[in-house]
Parts: C-alpha cells; sequence; structure tokens
C-alpha cells in the first residue's frame, strides 16, 4: 500500500541557472551543489550551476514518483570546476579533451559547462554524428562557419537555454579547409581580438573527421583564444578499419603538450544516492544504491536507466521517507527502446547474437570466444571480430581490459546490459547455450569437487556454483538428469542462508529431475521454514505442490501442507481465508489434529482459545515431544497475553528435545520461536539473550520481526530502524502474531523520538489498513503523537479505545503502557482523580510482570505526580520512586527506558541532589538513540535545574535537524513552539538563523532537503 507521508513536495518544474526562474513562486533548493556546500549563501558563487526550481503552483507529485531527470551537475561537479579552472586560467592548454565511455555523461556535462561559461564568455557548441567521418573536412568547416558568425554574447540564465543549440549548417558552399590551417588559424585569431573570450565545445568528437582532426593538429601551437574542449568516447562508431586506431584519429592530439586530458570517473556509490534521491523524493536505502550502483557500474545512462525502470516498475517503494528495494521483486529488464538496447541493434544480426550469447557466457573465463562460437554456429573468427567490436563501442572489456574477476575472458562493462541481452535469449538458445557452459564447467576437474573452475576467478566459489546452478537451471533436459539433480541439491543446500529464492528454484528443480526424491524432503522443509522467516509467501505457497512430487501424502506431509497453507495466508493478510481454515480445524479436534487448529487461532490473535484447544485435547500431554513442545509454547504464550507471565519462564525451564523431523511450524524449533517472541512482546531482552545463549543460537537465527524487536530493545536503533523500512515495506502485521503487531508501534517510537510525528503516524495508519490482531499494541504510540501534537482529547479517545478492544479480547499484555500514558495524560490536564484510577488499574495490570512492570508503574507515578499539584500534594509515598525506578531500569538492560527513568527522576521533586548527574547520564543515552525529540527535553530540563549543556555546537546541530525535520513534517510555528516547549517568537528566530545559516529561503526548500537526505543535515 502507499501513503503519502508529510507535507507535499512541489516538484521541479524546469532546470534553470543562476538566480531564480522566471515565474518561480517559491525558493529554490539545488540538490547538485551538495558537492559544494556552503555555496549556497552566495548568489554570485551559484553562477551557472544546474539546479531545480520548485513553485508552489505546479502539479505535486506523490511520494517517490520521479522526476523527468536527474540533476545534471551531481557526481560531475569536481570535473566540470576543473574544466571551468582550464578554459579561464591564462595558462591553461588550448585544447582540452574529455574522456568517458558510452554513457558516461559528458554531453551533460558540456551542457552544463556551457551553461556556466556563457555569463563571461562567447561560447559555441558543435555536436558531430556517426557517420561524419565520411566527409572529409566536415569538422573543420561547421568550425569556420561558426567563427564567421557573430559571437553568441554572454547570455542572462534565463537566455541560455536557446543559446545552448548547436549552429545549424546554413545553405552556402563550404570552403575547403583540408590544408588550409592559414585561413582557421586566422579565424581563430579574429575571434579573439574582435570578440574578446571564447570557447568552442565539440561533442562526440570520437565521430570526426580524421582530416579535421590533422587540420587541429596543426594549429594547436598557435592556438591562444577561442579555446577548444571536445569530448571524446572510446567508441569509433562507423570508422574504416583502418581508421579504427587511435593513432589515426585523436591520438595526435594526445602527443601536444598544448592539449589537456580529463577523463570521466564512474559514478560513486554516493553520486548513485544524490540522484536516486532527487528522482525519487526519498532518501534510498542502501541496498537500492547498491543494487543500482552494481546493475550500472556507475555509468551515468545507465544510472539514469535502472533508477527510472525500478521507480516505474514498482519495484520500489517510498515509505516513511525512504525508498525501499522490494524484496523478490522481479528482475529489472531494460525496454526495447533503450539507449544501449536500439545501439546492439543497430550493430548487426551477428553483433546481437555474440552479445546474447556473452550474456550466458562471460563468466567462463579463457574459452568464452570459444564457447559462444559453439553456441551461435558461428566461426571463430566471426565471434572473434564481433567481440572486438563490441569492445569498441564500449560494451564489453576484453582479455586486457584490466579487470582481475574476467582475466582471460570476455565480460559485458555494464551488468545492466548483460542483463538486458539474457531476457532477449529465447528458450531453445538459453537452454543450448546453459547446457554448453554447464558441460565445460563439468569438464574441468576442480568442478567435479565443487570447487570454483580453473580461470574463473568472478566471485569466488559461492558466485561459481550459483552461475553453475543457474546454467543447470536453463538447460534442463539437456543435461545428464542425475548429475544435474545432485549438483542443485548440493548447491541449494549451501547456499540456502546466502540466495534465498533463487536456491529454492534449484532445489524445486532438482526435486522433479531426481528419480528418486524422497531425500530431499528435508531439504524442502527447511527451504520453506527459511521462507516464512524472511516472509517469502511465494516460497511458502510452492512448497505444498513440491512435497506432493517428492513424498507420498502420508499423514505427516498432509500435516505439513495444512501448516504451510496456514501460514501463508497469514503472512498475505487473508484473515478471511485464515478465520475459514481455523474453524475446519476446529470443528473436530483431537489431540492429533489440534497442532493445526491452535496453529491457526495463534496467528488469528484468538488467545484464550489457544489455551482452551490445548487444555481441552491435551496437547501440551501429547507422547511426542515436538508435538507436546509446540502445545506447552502456545500454551505458555496465551497465558502471558491474560497476565500470566510465569507459564513462560517456567517453560523455558523444560527445554524439549531435538526436534525428530515433525513440520518446521509446530516442532521443536516453531516451539523455540514462540518462546522466544513470547518474551520480547513483554521486552525481557536479558533473558531472552541468556536464553539464545543456553541453547547455542544467534539473534539471526530468528525471524526478522524478533531481530527488529531486539534490536530495538537493546538499543541498535539505527540497524533497527533500518530493518523495520525493510519490513514495512515487505510483511504484513498479520504475519506472526504478536510481534509482527509491535513492529509497526515500535518502528512509531522511534520515528517520534527522533522527531519524525507525521512519519510515526502514519506507520500505524498502514498497520491499521488491514485488520491486524492486537491492534491494541498500536494505541499507546499512537496516543504518543496525538500528544505531540497537542490533541490530548485525541489521545485520550485513543487510549480507551484500546483499553476497551484489550478487554473485549481478553488480553493483559500491552496494556500497561495504555494505563500509563492515560495516568500522565488525565494529570496533565488537571484531572487528578482520574489519574490516581489510572495508577491502580495499571498496578493491577502489570502486577505479575516483574521488574519491567515495576519499572513502568514507577516512572508513570513520577511523571503525573510532577505534572499534577494535586497529586503531588496527596503523595506522601513517592521519595523513593526515584532511586528504586532508576536501580530496576539499569537491571533491565533497555537504553530507551533507562534514559526515560533517568530523566523522570531528575525531575521528580526531591531529586536535586542528584539530579544533574542523572540529566547528564539520560542526555548521553538519548544521544546513542539519536532520540533528537527526548535529548531537546533533556537540554530544556537542564537549563532549567541551571546545568550546562555540554558540547553546544552539537547541540545547536541538534536543534537545527529537529527544526527542519518538523518543518519537512508540516508543523507550523505555533505546533512547533507547543510541542518544543518554546514561544513562537522564540521559533521563528531559530528558523531565520537556521535558513541563514544552511542557505536556504523557504519552508520548500528546507522540507526539499531534509526529504532527499541532504548531507547538510548530517550530524556524522
Amino acid at each position: 500500500m502507499h501513503l503519502p507521508l508529510g507535507p507535499r513536495i512541489p516538484r521541479p518544474v524546469r532546470p534553470t541557472v543562476g538566480g531564480s526562474a522566471t515565474g518561480c513562486q517559491a525558493g529554490r533548493y539545488d540538490p547538485t551543489a551538495w558537492e559544494t556546500r556552503p555555496a549556497l549563501s552566495s548568489a554570485s558563487d551559484r553562477r551557472g550551476t544546474v539546479t531545480w526550481s520548485f513553485s508552489e503552483n505546479s502539479e505535486v507529485p506523490e511520494e517517490g514518483r520521479a522526476p523527468c531527470a536527474a540533476p545534471a551537475g551531481i557526481g560531475r561537479n569536481a570535473t566540470i570546476d576543473r574544466l571551468w579552472e582550464a578554459v579561464t586560467s591564462a595558462t591553461g592548454p588550448a585544447v582540452q579533451l574529455v574522456r568517458g565511455e558510452v554513457g558516461a555523461g559528458r554531453t551533460t556535462v558540456f551542457a552544463a559547462l556551457a551553461e556556466r561559461l556563457r555569463s563571461t564568455r562567447a561560447v559555441y557548441q558543435i555536436a558531430c554524428q556517426p557517420g561524419d567521418h565520411l566527409t572529409p573536412g566536415l569538422l573543420a568547416h561547421r568550425l569556420l562557419l561558426a567563427l564567421h558568425q557573430p559571437a553568441p554574447s554572454p547570455a542572462s540564465p534565463a537566455e541560455s537555454a536557446a543559446d545552448a543549440r548547436p549552429p545549424q549548417d546554413p545553405p552556402q558552399p563550404r570552403p575547403d579547409p583540408r590544408g588550409d590551417a592559414e585561413t582557421l588559424l586566422g579565424l581563430f585569431d579574429r575571434s579573439r581580438r574582435g570578440q574578446g573570450p571564447a570557447v568552442i565545445l565539440i561533442d562526440d568528437a570520437q565521430h570526426a573527421d580524421p582530416e579535421s582532426v590533422s587540420l587541429l593538429r596543426s594549429v594547436i601551437s598557435g592556438l591562444a583564444s577561442p579555446r577548444l574542449l571536445m569530448s571524446v568516447a572510446p567508441v569509433r562508431c562507423g570508422w574504416p578499419a583502418e581508421q579504427q586506431a587511435e593513432r589515426a584519429a585523436l591520438t595526435p592530439l594526445y602527443d601536444s603538450r598544448a592539449v589537456g586530458i580529463t577523463d570521466l570517473p564512474p559514478l560513486t556509490a554516493s553520486d548513485i544516492a544524490r540522484i536516486l534521491a532527487v528522482r525519487l523524493h526519498a532518501v534510498p536505502d542502501e541496498d537500492l544504491v547498491a543494487e543500482v550502483h552494481r546493475l550500472s557500474g556507475g555509468n551515468a545512462a545507465a544510472v539514469t536507466a535502472a533508477a527510472g525502470g525500478l521507480a516505474e516498475s514498482g519495484m520500489v517503494r517510498v515509505l516513511i521517507g525512504h525508498a525501499q528495494l522490494v524484496a523478490h521483486a522481479r528482475i529489472l529488464v531494460l525496454p526495447d527502446d533503450d539507449r544501449f538496447v536500439r545501439t546492439l541493434r543497430g550493430l548487426g544480426d551477428v553483433v546481437w547474437r555474440v552479445a546474447k550469447a556473452l550474456s550466458l557466457l562471460e563468466h567462463m573465463g579463457a574459452p568464452t570466444a570459444r564457447l559462444i562460437a559453439t553456441a551461435t554456429g558461428l566461426s571463430d573468427r566471426t565471434v572473434g571480430e564481433a567481440l572486438h567490436r563490441l569492445v569498441r563501442y564500449g560494451f564489453v572489456i576484453g582479455p586486457d581490459g584490466g579487470r582481475a574477476a574476467h582475466a582471460g575472458g570476455w565480460a559485458f562493462r555494464i551488468p545492466l546490459v548483460a542483463r538486458a541481452m539474457q531476457a532477449r535469449l529465447g528458450p531453445y538458445e538459453r537452454r543450448v547455450t546453459s547446457a554448453i557452459a554447464v558441460r565445460a564447467l563439468w569438464a574441468r576437474p576442480s568442478t567435479a569437487a565443487g570447487g570454483a573452475p580453473e580461470g574463473n576467478g568472478h566471485g569466488g566459489p559461492a558466485a561459481h556454483d550459483a552461475y553453475l546452478a543457474d546454467r543447470i537451471l536453463d538447460a534442463g533436459t539437456l543435461l545428464e538428469r542425475q548429475r544435474a539433480a545432485r549438483e542443485l541439491f548440493r548447491v541449494a543446500e549451501r547456499l540456502r542462508t546466502t540466495h534465498g529464492r533463487r536456491a529454492w528454484d534449484w532445489l524445486r528443480t532438482a526435486v522433479e529431475l531426481a528419480d528418486d526424491p524422497a531425500p530431499g524432503v528435508s531439504a524442502v522443509l527447511a527451504h520453506a521454514s527459511d521462507a516464512v522467516h524472511r516472509g517469502d509467501s511465494h516460497v511458502v505457497e510452492e512448497t505444498a505442490a513440491t512435497l506432493v512430487r517428492a513424498h507420498p501424502l502420508d499423514a505427516l506431509t498432509r500435516h505439513t501442507l495444512a501448516a504451510v497453507e496456514i501460514t501463508k495466508l497469514a503472512a498475505t493478510g487473508d484473515l478471511a481465508g485464515l478465520d475459514a481454515r481455523h474453524r475446519a480445524h476446529t470443528a473436530v479436534v483431537d489431540r492429533d489434529s489440534a497442532v493445526l487448529a491452535v496453529l491457526s487461532a495463534s496467528l488469528l490473535g484468538l488467545w484464550s482459545e489457544v489455551r482452551d484447544l490445548v487444555a481441552r485435547t491435551g496437547l501440551d500431554q501429547h507422547p511426542h515431544p515436538p508435538q507436546r513442545a509446540f502445545g506447552a509454547a502456545l500454551a505458555a504464550t496465551a497465558m502471558a497475553v491474560a497476565g500470566e507471565p510465569a507459564a513462560v519462564y517456567q517453560s523455558l525451564r523444560n527445554p524439549p528435545a531435538p526436534d525428530a523431523g515433525p513440520p518446521w511450524a509446530t516442532g521443536v524449533f516453531g516451539a523455540l520461536l514462540h518462546q522466544c517472541e513470547a518474551l520480547l512482546a513483554m521486552g525481557d531482552v536479558t533473558t531472552l539473550t541468556a536464553f539464545l545463549d543456553e541453547r547455542r543460537l544467534t539473534v539471526d537465527r530468528l525471524p526478522p520481526q524478533d531481530v527488529f524487536l531486539y534490536q530495538f530493545l537493546r538499543g541498535d536503533w539505527r540497524e533497527a530502524m533500518a530493518n523495520a523500512r525493510r519490513l514495512l515495506v515487505n510483511a504484513l502485521p498479520t504475519e506472526r502474531v504478536p510481534v509482527s503487531a509491535l513492529v509497526p508501534a515500535r518502528a512509531s517510537t522511534m520515528l517520534l523520538a527522533q522527531g519524525w510525528p507525521s512519519r510515526a503516524k502514519a506507520v500505524l495508519d498502514i498497520a491499521r489498513s488491514v485488520s491486524t490482531p492486537m491492534a491494541h499494541l498500536l494505541d499507546a504510540d499512537e496516543a504518543a503523537a496525538h500528544l505531540f501534537l497537542g490533541r490530548a482529547d485525541d489521545a485520550r479517545e485513543t487510549l480507551r479505545r484500546g483499553l476497551a478492544q484489550a478487554s473485549e479480547s481478553g488480553y493483559v499484555l500491552g496494556t500497561g503502557p495504555l494505563w500509563s500514558a492515560l495516568a500522565v495524560t488525565e494529570a496533565a490536564e488537571g484531572r487528578p482523580d482520574a489519574a490516581v484510577s489510572c495508577l491502580g488499574r495499571l498496578r493491577r495490570a502489570v502486577a505479575a510482570d516483574g521488574e519491567g512492570g515495576r519499572l513502568l508503574y514507577l516512572r508513570t507515578r513520577m511523571e503525573a505526580v510532577r505534572l499534577s499539584p494535586a497529586l503531588r500534594k496527596a503523595s506522601d509515598d513517592t521519595a523513593s520512586d526515584g532511586p528504586e525506578a532508576v536501580a530496576v531500569a539499569r537491571a533491565w538492560g533497555q537504553p530507551y527506558e533507562t534514559a526515560r527513568t533517568l530523566l523522570a527522576a531528575a525531575a521528580a521533586p526531591r531529586a536535586k541532589p542528584r539530579g544533574a548527574h542523572l540529566l547528564r547520564e539520560a542526555y548521553d543515552r538519548f544521544g546513542q538513540l539519536d532520540a533528537l525529540l527526548w535529548r531537546h527535553r533533556t537540554r530544556m530540563a537542564m537549563k532549567d535545574a541551571g546545568i550546562t549543556v555540554p558540547d553546544r555546537r552539537r547541540a545547536a546541530q541538534e536543534m537545527d535537524l529537529l527544526l527542519a525535520r518538523l518543518v519537512a513534517e508540516g508543523l507550523t510555528n505555533r505546533q512547533l513552539a507547543a510541542a518544543l516547549s518554546l514561544s513562537e517568537t522564540s521559533v521563528s528566530s531559530r528558523l531565520n538563523r537556521l535558513f541563514r545559516r544552511v542557505g536556504l529561503r523557504s519552508r520548500v526548500e528546507l522540507t526539499a532537503a531534509v526529504t532527499m537526505g541532504d548531507p547538510l543535515f548530517d550530524l556524522g
């Protein structure tokens, strides 16, 4: 699902240069200036920088919608600056060659440089085209015509767009420049004397005719002005064979001291992150950046194609300000009208066939060319010529291309192009070519032993095994079936945890190929278990069909299929289907069938029914240990939900025997997961850590929802937030109850603490858009968002609704935070009697929760007493609350809870002797969590207590960032003042200082900068 979050961002209207755009109603934000901050503070420093103009009256895109193009300067500002210096310096070279591969952005660099140069000098632009080499003297002719024309005067930014067009050849007799160096030099000199400084930009000079190049070589030594810049690709498009050598074309220019050379490097990952941020109006996730970087190889045109393709195909989702790569999305394939695909088709059928074969064989090392010849039926010589042509056009790296991974072989320069070629292989071509690759690999001795083949160092043994398995998958029955099945079983098992769905495809094919697939049943179940943990419902669903083929439909298999179906219904949010299955399993239930009824009831959140089913069927006394362990674990969780957590701790003292092979979802490991999740729901991370250590398990063996909650409780908020974004994009809160409902709740806690109230509320709204079981677990955080925005009545209504729903369903787990928030709200609103009543209900709700419950009660009472004078007068027994709460919090071991407790204890009456120490510790702990809102509240408490705030510079940066985030969330000055306990005058003054400090001029600019993750707001 997609919800627009926070304020709506005006979309870019058009690129402009220098000052504001004509008709622009609002400020301008320049994402290309990230590399040159703080130049935004000076209008003169911004001259010529390509920017995006924002208009309040323009159509507003949805969050994540891509603008038509990314800003030109990203990743190229440093190169443009160097070229500017070379051209404008009196001692710079007369001629500057700008080299870059096809798609590197040479034309974009020239366009941006031309815009910048026009403010100070005349600029002539000439673009060579493929086929120009066939007309001797054509480039020199264009130079003569350009210099004959009146020089374009330095233009204003608004006028420069029209001037950027290359001059058209007028219909007049063409002068013959061959050998006429004096004529050309004379025109250059007249241009210098009569028109002042001038620059000639020749784009795609690799297409220029050799005669003109030779003429230019002869006049370079006498050239003072105009300066000449030529962009050059390593492609000799369409040149005759005798002119393909560089020395026959542009290399003579390289030999001159009057010629400077600038190479365009590939875009870096940080460049790509900025491009994606501008295109998607969101901060790109690290996985998304890494994928685009891998696919594009840093090629600017490929980055644009990959970013646009991912955004338009639904493979990227934007949520809470971040762009995430959707898990298990289909593979991105370039369309037929893409520039790379069109160019490859234009090279002819032979090159096209060779390129397609190479896309499957590029990892084969030295024999690649010979294998391509075998696969295509072409001669070795024809294949060699086609490969060398692909190298000349910049698509392929040859054996001496300098990439160690392909030493001795051939490989595509841009992986995205290789993928495009693979997608255009026909079924028969793919099968035949893959079979040739597999036979070649099997013929190498190391392959038989499972090692990487000689001569193929691409990625090591794991990459080799994955490549081999993919080719076996494509080859199908063209290979010896049993050997193929053995290889696939081996690779699928070895790479099960790292290759996810690909490993599943290998295993499924192995089952189909094997004469006796029964031995693969355990592997199928293991893969299905992993798929459940990572939320891959596709693999879970396919497990059923695979098991039917692999094993007779005995009782165990039927039981497994039913458990798979139940799990899949929950993972996909089909609660109606899950409820129907539950009713079918509970219609006639006995001890053997009770497992499925209990499993479905737990996923529906029917915990009272879980307890009744276990008691009625005696599932916790089942003769088989796995079923008995599962029943006992679910019964203990049901009792914890009902307010009796002691049963969970009792179940931990009676560990089940090792799993002997019953279904993964309802066996011993399934029981262990429920025990871990019960502890996570109760917040007891200390016991959970000890339990995992005792079982010799690591946290990463748990499902991602559990890992997220563990990270949240341990205070690893940066990693937790990254995991939360992935879960919110790829998983539903119905998948694993109750922990899956706690994921959006805890994500909301972090977002609000870090200054994102609208995003915090949006996460909860998304969770409520499906019928989330145990939805009362979301209400405390929703109420916190309401309170932050000053909506106390909405907060009170939310809390009472959650308590009513919990009472109706028999839930006690999760009601403590609701009673706590309600008690504090009533105290703040001046209703001490209601606050006292809520404190009493809170005490009863957490009475059995041990240290965690005691901590919540003590902190709530301190906060309520501080807010209500009437409660303060009536409460004489609260003096020890602070020290006791701090001691309990330290033992409980949760940084966020500890920091909040320290702050509450420091603000409590009669806390002055220790208040300074408590506030400083709370301030440090909130800082470790990047909890900017709580850091601000702690600073306010420190100032009220007369305590010096450490590192004032850092504190000012944090305040700026908090204000920027809240402005980006759409808060008005009045709301900011109320939320931050400041006056409106103070808020206005702070915002004005912020705008001056960062060089931005409006809330629109500030919102754009924050939304796109401008490093200006990176605290480091």
